[in-house]
């Protein structure tokens, strides 16, 4: 697995983190799937500003809970950068 997929992974645990699992046990994977589509979209040059709405999609369509778009906008930055710093 790629280093910048299990960076993305780890970004979606510990900053991301809509439901809070990051401190319980056995969560480690709970956000791969999410990251998995980020990295699709990074492949297929996505930028900051759509990643930063399907984050948003995902916590208030696919989770219901009330989105924090200037949070989602920051991580999908942080995944931008994650990425680039090898496909640049």
């Amino acid at each position: 697995m790629s280093s910048e997929l299990e960076a993305l992974k780890s970004l979606l645990l510990h900053e991301w983190d809509p439901i809070g699992v990051s401190g319980c046990e056995g969560a480690e994977d709970e956000y791969d799937y999410y990251a998995m589509q980020v990295f699709k979209m990074l492949a297929d040059e996505a930028d900051a500003a759509t990643i930063g709405e399907y984050l948003n999609w995902v916590v208030t369509s696919r989770m219901s809970l009330r989105g924090n778009p200037d949070m989602d906008r920051d991580i999908a930055a942080k995944a931008v950068a994650i990425y680039g710093r090898r496909h640049s």
